[in-house]
């Protein structure tokens, strides 16, 4: 058997090779507050489906979706799959996910209206704190109506949003919870619910962001975040990037498991690497996400504190 062809027979097999028909997307388009200055940060919310979720929506995993450099959500919700396949967000709706694709500020739609402001330094530090914040209250909201359950959820990030999903992630993995019950089991969580990040041609840094920083606070096994990164190997800055990120997640032998580096020989980088033959990044993300997200048995719970239910 081909080398090449094994791959794609595997994907069949296990049932992760999307089929050529379109599936049918429900989603709508939003415009939330982010957290500090109100900037309007524009989404895009694939709510999970009941014919998808057969042990009810509350238990769905969510996939937050940040574009790279330039770009907006629409490489997202157009333009993430191979030929003839869904686009990676519906894909992952048919599969019994929520998802939200994000514009960060100043990219896309979430601009100051009559304005084009450049993106400057202080901005990468205002998606994280303000931007995904946004992100994270609307997720809540949706996991209080037990749409979702945001204990799951994983971020899916290309080029300079890397650093700034690894530092969001750090930041909701050190949110104290609750001081709502005398045993510490007992309190409500603020945070942790980071599970999973996957990078796609993922950038070292943004600003005062540092990805291998926050990802040296991320690789403590006693968290259990899994990590997979994807990367040309023809896109020689980026994949030296890709091999130190996931050499350092590594250092930890018990991450081992739960890491993976993916690097096809190709000069593709970022969301382009989803638009090629579907064993290259389209099918393994998906295997990751079931994998790593969806199987996991966390039950959902009541996110707000005992003091106000």
């Amino acid at each position: 058997m081909s080398q090449h062809l094994r791959p794609i027979i595997m994907a069949f097999a296990l049932g992760l090779l999307p089929c050529a028909i379109f599936a049918q997307e429900e989603s709508t388009d939003q415009v939330i507050p982010s957290e500090g200055d109100q900037f309007p940060i524009h989404i895009t919310y694939f709510p999970a489906l009941k014919d998808a979720n057969g042990s009810g929506l509350m238990n769905s995993p969510v996939v937050v979706l940040l574009h790279g450099e330039k770009e907006t959500r629409q490489f997202w919700n157009k333009g993430s799959a191979p030929r003839g396949t869904n686009p990676f967000p519906v894909e992952l709706q048919k599969r019994g996910y929520a998802v939200v694709s994000v514009d960060l500020r100043k990219h896309g739609e979430s601009v100051l209206e009559n304005q084009a402001d450049p993106v400057r330094n202080d901005d990468y530090q205002k998606m994280v704190l303000g931007d995904m914040a946004a992100v994270k209250n609307f997720l809540q909201e949706e996991h209080q109506k037990q749409n979702l359950n945001m204990r799951k959820m994983a971020i899916v990030a290309s080029g300079f949003s890397a650093p700034v999903a690894a530092a969001f992630a750090e930041i909701d993995w050190k949110q104290r919870p609750f001081d709502d019950h005398a045993l510490p089991a007992k309190k409500t969580p603020r945070g942790q619910d980071v599970q999973a990040l996957v990078f796609l041609s993922p950038d070292k840094g943004a600003g005062k962001l540092s990805t291998s920083r926050s990802l040296g606070f991320l690789k403590n096994p006693s968290m259990g975040i899994a990590f997979q990164v994807i990367v040309g190997q023809e896109d020689s800055q980026d994949f030296s990037t890709a091999k130190l990120l996931h050499k350092n997640f590594t250092t930890v032998k018990k991450n081992e498991e739960r890491a993976e580096l993916i690097s096809p020989k190709l000069k593709a980088s970022g969301i382009s690497l989803m638009r090629q033959p579907p064993p290259v990044a389209y099918v393994p993300m998906l295997k990751f996400l079931d994998d790593h997200l969806k199987s996991k048995e966390i039950p959902w719970q009541d996110r707000r504190s005992r003091l106000v239910r």
